[in-house]
């Protein structure tokens, strides 16, 4: 039986505070969600899973959102396989801050890595509060299309939904969607 060499992807994930970045990253690699808001600075996780019997391990680093650590996130960025760029669907407002603020900033710092757009918080698409709250504003939730049509917009090779509090099976799939298309940057 032919053994293969453990493949390591650097991920960083980036987004506005509280659009669901920590939640994503607690679900895959904890196996749990955290019912508690502690606001991150930096936060690393690592995880492993197979693909195909390729054994891969994953290194995420969970970055502040916050304007305040603006000048010291880029230190998480060098040698990135992947960013993922999370939104908050039902926050409009993070989805503009994707093109306004995360694009540039992942190009600016990491051009080679691929990007994965993220929807986070996909339960409360259908909320009756939330969608009560942004219809006071003529506001609706960010709705898939819009999604997809920015992450082609942005150049991302991919668009995901989750929802880290109700499936960790939307959580996997993110991370199995950003490995795979990371493929080609992961260091042997």
């Amino acid at each position: 039986m032919e053994t293969k060499r453990l493949l390591r992807c650097k991920i960083v994930v980036v987004g506005d505070s509280q659009c669901g970045k920590t939640a994503l990253l607690h679900v895959f690699a904890k196996d749990s969600y955290p019912e508690n808001y502690v606001p991150t600075v930096f936060e690393n996780y690592t995880a492993s899973f197979e693909i195909d019997k390729q054994r891969i391990e994953l290194n995420m680093w969970d970055t502040s959102g916050s304007a305040y650590y603006d000048n010291v996130r880029p230190l998480a960025y060098p040698d990135s396989d992947a960013v993922l760029i999370c939104f908050d669907i039902s926050r409009p407002e993070t989805l503009d801050s994707v093109v306004k603020k995360w694009q540039g900033e992942k190009q600016e710092f990491c051009p080679n890595a691929k990007v994965v757009l993220v929807g986070c918080k996909l339960d409360m698409r259908t909320d009756l509060n939330v969608m009560r709250e942004l219809s006071k504003h003529r506001l609706i939730p960010v709705t898939h299309e819009q999604g997809t049509s920015l992450a082609r917009q942005i150049g991302a090779v991919a668009y995901a939904e989750c929802t880290s509090k109700y499936s960790e099976n939307s959580v996997r799939d993110v991370f199995h969607v950003t490995t795979l298309a990371s493929m080609s940057n992961i260091h042997r």
